[in-house]
């Protein structure tokens, strides 16, 4: 599994493919985490576990 920003998702996606990984498990997150306030990481980071679980499980969501 990698985790990602939003605003990357689609490169994440093209790299994987193109490194014969098309499958990857891919979590995407709020951007950018530079600059963001640390509550706001958190909240992201608390609305990702879910979907973490689903990934790291073998279930898609």
């Amino acid at each position: 599994m990698v985790i990602t920003t939003e605003s990357f998702r689609k490169l994440t996606e093209q790299v994987a493919a193109s490194l014969g990984h098309a499958d990857l498990r891919i979590l995407s997150v709020g951007h950018p985490l530079g600059g963001t306030s640390e509550e706001i990481v958190r909240q992201w980071a608390d609305d990702a576990v879910e979907e973490t679980i689903n990934l790291l499980t073998g279930e898609r969501i």
